[in-house]
């Protein structure tokens, strides 16, 4: 069993937060001005929790609404819960001599954890090359329209930001950057994008911060709301807008090799 047990289609009717909820973080500056919660390492990919103590330490007190994805349902949907019905996916810049493991567009399915990372058994892991404009990029979309067919944002205003485990495959070589799209960067909110164009050149410039440090160890990272920032491109705005966020995303750079895994997503 993980760090909590949930209902992943419908509402939620059992979410236990556990005494050994993998947990335990120090506070750490990042790159871009941002802070990051970072916790020690928990045995790697290819070895168990080992008895280590910061396996052992609660999160508590959660929110049940706060989880995003634990990756343990084996899908590639975000947890359904408090208004969000969202879905895992990969995104590239197109190069034609690039790959990407799972395909561009397409949902990643949760990959087991050989040997385990504390209670968790399963994370999402994206692997790739060869991509030369912009790289690629793990999203996890917060919610979806059916009627009207089209993403939609979700409030998160209560919370203060997004916290998940993270590590590296041996061979990358990428940076790795957390961020978030909300009404100001995403086109449905009409902000960044033209509407007498319909260009949507200035959009997609989320808020966001350096995933720092990062290695081949898993280690939690707490990324708070007001840390982040925009790159210098496109629209820009004075601040995220918590209450209307369409995607977390993990930003791959281009002209690297590329190799992440993701676990146990929350808000905090």
């Amino acid at each position: 069993m993980k760090c909590l047990i949930a209902c992943r289609f419908g509402s939620i009717v059992a979410l236990t937060a556990l005494a050994a909820a993998c947990s335990g973080e120090t506070n750490g500056s990042t790159s871009s001005g941002g802070t990051a919660g970072v916790g020690g390492a928990s045995g790697g990919a290819s070895g168990g929790s080992g008895g280590d103590p910061r396996c052992d330490a609660a999160f508590a007190p959660i929110d049940p609404t706060a989880l995003i994805d634990d990756m343990e349902d084996g899908n590639g949907l975000v947890a359904v819960t408090a208004g969000r019905n969202g879905s895992w996916w990969v995104s590239t810049d197109g190069t034609a001599s690039g790959s990407v493991t799972p395909p561009a567009d397409a949902a990643p399915i949760p990959e087991r954890i050989l040997g385990g990372r504390c209670q968790s058994s399963h994370a999402i892991r994206v692997t790739g090359q060869g991509f030369t404009n912009w790289g690629a990029v793990l999203s996890a979309g917060m919610g979806y329209s059916a009627t009207e067919a089209k993403s939609v944002p979700i409030d998160a205003s209560a919370f203060t930001g997004v916290m998940f485990w993270a590590r590296v495959g041996e061979q990358n070589g990428s940076a790795i950057r957390f961020q978030i799209q909300d009404n100001q960067t995403r086109p449905e909110g009409e902000l960044c994008a033209s509407s007498s164009s319909g260009s949507t050149d200035g959009c997609y410039n989320g808020f966001g911060t350096a995933v720092v440090p990062i290695n081949t160890e898993w280690n939690l990272y707490k990324m708070r709301f007001a840390a982040m920032t925009q790159r210098d491109f496109g629209y820009r705005a004075d601040q995220l807008n918590a209450a209307a966020i369409y995607d977390i995303e993990w930003n791959l750079d281009a002209n690297a090799v590329f190799d992440l895994w993701i676990d146990d997503v929350w808000f905090f």
